[in-house]
């Protein structure tokens, strides 16, 4: 064996075989340096008499992650060479090219494998195409390629859906040469030892069968014409061309398609949302030197629906856990949620019997404190008050081991005051996790003025081992999300003083893409949680206008689903609710109280002054130093409040729509009566951002 290199590529040779080996510390993402390198490589041993044939290796853990997605946006991923002179350079080749493919290919890696003659894969690897979820359809040959080798039928799913192929159903197909459990490269080095010529499957048509019209047609129907499914549709189209033409037409087509969505308001807005995600795990004044405390045994005090939530998120996790109460009946309880949790787990087939068995053989149950005394960090989820709250970080601070983080899961109190109670305010945080904590994603990490820089990188990475969606906040009444929730409610609350019903405001949000409408969700909620929050914000700021009728619906007792009433009318049984005439008259009746002539507003302004609630109040939060970014704030939307992530997120939408357009609607908003017109004041920040 010799060895050369080209230089982020060491190349190996084998007798006859040249075995490519590429391996960068970002994931073999196929960068416009490492597209060189592999081109350069490749048109080395091409030239090459000595060699027969030629090996594509990543490691052991990734083949390759794929295309550089900056550089759709910079408009540099066709800068020769291109992942598509990559592409034609693999598949025209004279000499057959094998690829080892190991650990992960996604995206334009697994296209790199396509472009491949031949595949040796690890039956642990993981192959997908990904794109979907960027508003993109697979841009180098993907959807050409793909169809030739396992069928349009699944091709058209995989890329649809993004989920990995099912390797072992694959083995008979084209894609795969040998399925191995042993070392990819080593067989793939002996299966090219074997192979004489070159042939590649991109040169076979493919036919549009009756059965696959059908097929193509069916999923067009059921995607209608909705906005967000652009990208879907962009795909049938790919893959119907696959079905329809040559090669070399049929990639010509899927360029056009692709070149369209790049452009696109809906792909935009998805690939603002993937770097959103990653841009929020980087705190810029977190020093790079210090370390997060190890984090072994946990503690969570409060056996109610959010305490055993959280409990049930660690020990999914691997965490052992001490499950906290006061009272034995509250632990029992507690204790049924987290049985029904898992029972439910593996009755859907997600956890076996076994597994969900010795997970939970890692949670105790205490009614005593000083079950605290070995646990690294513990989550207090009791009830809502300052009394009991504080009383609890007090028990905590008293048991608690000298290096334990105290994180507090509050979503209204003052957290450097609570913080205050204690006689270690450096080591407590705000973990404030979104009900049901099991399922939702978001994490808000809340830094007091005094949580040192350790237990803040402490809470990063527990959020990253929770697998949550995390993103720092600082101290204010509702923190990011809750507080922009806050504002929505408010004005979506006015809208109905000054006319439009609650059924118009929900449809006219969900219709634009919102998961549920403003009042829908308040009778999810509660309307008895809204009326506390309500009164909290008044004894905050006595001054603050909110409609009136919100009150009267909770002085009927209609507080939501639980009661069968409240916005909707529930007692049908359609658990998205009916419309309910009593509540429209009471409405009118309250205008008519109040001496107001109803207005009639259009969805689009709607939306607007919903939407624009959000923003303004995201503006705020910078401008005050609670979020960091505004697409920190996004995130926080996206993860935890139903935004549609092809939008982007409410500060991402304002500024896609200009954020002139915006003040200029505030401004007119601020002119209607019914509606709160300090709340519409341009806060600094956003002149600044126009100016």
């Amino acid at each position: 064996m010799s060895m050369g290199s080209v230089n982020h590529i060491l190349i190996e040779t084998h007798g006859n075989v040249a075995v490519v080996n590429f391996q960068t510390e970002k994931l073999n993402v196929l960068s416009h340096t490492l597209r060189s390198d592999l081109y350069q490589a490749i048109e080395q041993l091409l030239a090459d008499d000595h060699v027969k044939s030629i090996v594509l290796a990543g490691s052991a853990k990734v083949f390759s992650a794929g295309a550089d997605i900056a550089e759709f946006s910079a408009g540099t991923h066709l800068n020769f060479p291109s992942l598509h002179d990559l592409i034609h350079q693999i598949s025209d080749a004279q000499k057959p090219i094998v690829a080892a493919v190991s650990g992960t290919a996604l995206g334009g890696g697994l296209e790199l494998a396509l472009a491949c003659q031949h595949r040796v894969v690890h039956a642990k690897a993981q192959l997908a195409l990904p794109e979907v979820h960027l508003g993109l359809l697979p841009g180098a040959a993907g959807t050409q390629l793909l169809p030739r080798y396992i069928g349009a039928a699944l091709a058209l799913d995989a890329i649809l859906t993004a989920k990995p192929l099912k390797l072992a159903t694959l083995t008979d197909s084209a894609l795969i040469d040998v399925l191995t459990e042993t070392d990819a490269k080593q067989v793939a080095v002996e299966f090219a030892q074997t192979l004489t010529t070159s042939t590649h499957i991109k040169h076979q048509n493919l036919e549009l069968t009756e059965e696959l019209q059908a097929l193509l047609q069916a999923k067009r129907d059921a995607l209608g014409n909705k906005p967000q499914h652009l990208v879907q549709h962009a795909i049938l189209s790919a893959v119907e061309a696959a079905l329809t033409l040559d090669f070399v037409a049929g990639f010509a087509k899927e360029q056009a398609l692709f070149q369209e969505l790049t452009s696109s308001d809906v792909s935009k807005s998805l690939r603002h949302a993937f770097f959103a995600e990653r841009e929020a795990k980087h705190i810029p004044d977190l020093d790079v030197a210090i370390q997060a405390k190890a984090i072994e045994r946990v503690a969570v005090i409060g056996a109610g629906t959010m305490g055993s939530g959280i409990a049930i998120c660690f020990l999914q996790a691997g965490f052992p856990v001490t499950l906290i109460e006061n009272q034995q009946a509250g632990l029992d309880r507690g204790l049924a949620l987290i049985a029904k949790h898992f029972a439910g787990q593996v009755a859907k087939g997600r956890l076996t019997e076994e597994k969900a068995t010795a997970i939970q053989a890692n949670l105790a149950t205490s009614l005593e404190y000083s079950a605290l005394a070995t646990v690294d960090l513990a989550v207090e989820a009791v009830f809502e008050d300052w009394d009991v709250k504080t009383s609890v970080l007090k028990h905590m601070d008293t048991h608690l081991p000298a290096h334990a983080v105290l994180a507090s899961n509050t979503s209204t109190l003052d957290l450097n005051q609570l913080a205050a109670q204690t006689s270690r305010p450096e080591s407590v945080v705000g973990l404030h996790f979104f009900s049901p904590a099991q399922i939702m994603p978001l994490l808000e990490i809340v830094r007091t003025d005094s949580t040192d820089q350790a237990t803040l990188k402490t809470a990063l990475e527990i959020g990253k081992r929770l697998k949550k969606t995390a993103v720092v906040a600082g101290v204010c009444d509702g923190f990011i999300g809750n507080r922009m929730l806050n504002a929505y409610l408010r004005i979506a609350g006015l809208l109905i003083d000054a006319g439009a019903s609650p059924y118009q405001i929900d449809r006219a949000l969900e219709n634009w893409g919102m998961a549920m409408g403003p009042f829908r969700m308040c009778d999810m909620a509660g309307n008895d949680i809204d009326y506390m929050i309500r009164k909290h914000q008044l004894k905050l700021n006595p001054t603050k206008k909110f409609s009136g009728f919100a009150d009267q619906l909770f002085e009927l007792k209609r507080f939501g689903q639980k009661t069968q009433k409240g916005w909707y009318d529930y007692s049908q049984g359609n658990r998205r609710g009916d419309v309910d005439a009593e509540v429209i008259a009471l409405i009118d009746a309250y205008r008519a109280e109040k001496g107001i002539q109803a207005q009639q507003f259009s969805d689009e302004e709607i939306v607007a002054r919903c939407i624009y609630a959000l923003a303004n109040e995201g503006f705020r939060l910078l401008e005050e130093g609670i979020a960091l970014r505004q697409s920190d704030i996004d995130v926080v939307y996206l993860a935890g409040y139903g935004f549609p992530r092809w939008r982007g997120g409410p500060m991402f939408y304002a500024t896609e729509q200009g954020l002139n357009t915006m003040i200029l609607n505030m401004q007119q908003f601020a002119q209607d009566p019914t509606t709160d017109a300090s709340f519409w004041q341009v806060p600094a920040l956003l002149a600044q951002s126009v100016a």
